[in-house]
């Protein structure tokens, strides 16, 4: 699935998109007559997405709301909304927008009305960009950014050779329950969010891993990381070894087997330790 490994191959700087807020709030078929011509049988993809789309909701959304979500998810082949919508999110020419305000105003709006979650997630892309994400790198995705809370189900899409990203999130938006594909536990970033690189490359033969931190403006305050209770390998049997205090100089060994979606792993993590401060890291993924 595409949507989880679309990610710059390096932190890129994009010009903000923020124009699509004052667009009038617009029936989905209205908001996407622009894209019509763009992408073959999107009337067609819209009604089925009207038809099938979580309605009533829970959260208060629209049937065109959801369905904007709902459509979103939906995977027929490279013109797939969701593919054609961030290759232009990408552009630096912010003109080729224009005609997407009116959906991304209704996606956005959709997306607000859904609980942000303090949740760890996952994406990847399927080659070695590991060494173009150093420590402390702060970055700004203006595009929507689809993860999944499972580390599985991410690396299901990934090839021999591949980088997955580990992101500590403060206002994910989990849309399972609006997304044509419910078991692959979807959860958005929005547009415009910001994240530094906490440690920048975790390598394991084929397998890069890079821990990102989403940053918010009301506090500077670090989740506290759960990660070490994630893993992203098949299960042994259940078990934890946990020292969570160590002297300088010192490593310890965490195993854990059980994510916090119940899905089971084996994993072994070790940190090293000068003061109180992370010195190396390494991650055993078989």
């Amino acid at each position: 699935m595409l949507r989880f490994t679309n990610i710059d191959h390096k932190p890129t700087r994009h010009p903000p998109v923020y124009e699509y807020h004052t667009h009038p709030l617009l029936p989905l078929q209205q908001a996407l007559d622009p894209i019509l011509s763009k992408i073959d049988h999107l009337d067609q993809f819209i009604q089925i997405a009207r038809n099938e789309c979580h309605f009533p909701s829970e959260h208060g959304l629209t049937r065109e709301e959801s369905a904007s979500i709902y459509l979103y998810t939906m995977d027929w082949d490279e013109q797939s909304l969701y593919q054609v919508l961030n290759e232009a999110l990408h552009d630096k020419d912010r003109s080729v927008l224009i005609p997407w305000y009116g959906y991304l105003k209704l996606l956005d709006t959709a997306l607000t009305k859904l609980p942000s979650l303090q949740i760890n997630l996952w994406r990847g892309v399927n080659t070695d960009i590991s060494k173009n994400y150093k420590e402390n790198d702060e970055l700004t995705w203006w595009y929507f950014n689809s993860c999944s809370s499972s580390a599985k189900v991410v690396k299901h899409f990934l090839g021999s050779v591949s980088t997955l990203f580990m992101i500590e999130a403060k206002n994910g938006k989990a849309i399972s329950t609006y997304s044509n594909f419910p078991e692959e536990k979807e959860v958005i970033l929005p547009l415009g969010s910001r994240l530094r690189v906490v440690r920048d490359t975790l390598d394991h033969t084929s397998l890069n891993v890079i821990h990102l931190q989403e940053m918010v403006d009301e506090s500077d305050q670090e989740l506290t990381s759960s990660f070490a209770n994630m893993s992203v390998t098949q299960p042994a049997e259940a078990s934890v070894d946990v020292k969570p205090t160590l002297p300088s100089n010192e490593s310890s060994t965490f195993k854990v087997w059980t994510d916090e979606n119940g899905d089971k792993y084996d994993t072994t993590v070790r940190i090293s330790y000068v003061g109180k401060s992370c010195y190396s890291m390494l991650m055993k993924a078989c």
